[in-house]
């Protein structure tokens, strides 16, 4: 039996394995103290229960992480997303490349960051309006020295992204 794990790490432990400022990661929706450059709440004209993201950094519009599995996000056609995803420990195993539930609406962009070991990542652009699902899946046990996984758990992270035209 497969059983499906809801994440539980945070975004901030992947900061802390590439030793980045916290500002270059916006906060969780609802996160205390978000200001400007966090999270902000959807707002009028915008799609009910999305999270509109802000302030990822230098090169990135926007960025979530295993804090926002299982929301729904926004963004604008022509910016970035950065999906940074950690494993929780350098020698967890590592979450699968993340993958797209249709092509079209997001296309795969540069990733201009070294990553530390644990942590996976994906840059992305918004090309047109649209909906899109982000997921990607892990084993959430320990890997022997053969690197073989020997549990029949699965971790999944998913997030919806919606791709709006322009901003409310």
């Amino acid at each position: 039996m497969v059983l499906v794990m809801k994440v539980t790490a945070t975004l901030l432990l992947a900061l802390a394995a590439l030793a980045l400022p916290t500002s270059l990661i916006a906060p969780a929706a609802g996160a205390a103290g978000a200001g400007a450059a966090g999270a902000g709440a959807a707002g009028a004209g915008a799609v009910p229960g999305c999270t509109v993201l802000h302030g990822a950094g230098p090169g990135y519009n926007a960025s979530i992480g295993n804090s926002q599995n299982g929301k729904t996000v926004c963004i604008t056609v022509g910016e970035k997303l950065l999906v940074i995803l950690s494993g929780g420990s350098p020698n967890a195993s590592p979450w699968h490349a993340i993958r797209m539930s249709k092509p079209g609406v997001l296309k795969i962009a540069p990733l201009t960051l070294m990553l530390s070991r644990g942590l996976t990542a994906a840059n992305f652009q918004a090309v047109r309006a649209g909906r899109v699902q982000l997921t990607s899946e892990r084993s959430p046990c320990t890997p022997t020295t053969s690197m073989a996984v020997h549990c029949n758990v699965i971790e999944l992270w998913r997030v919806t992204v919606v791709v709006r035209a322009s901003a409310p």
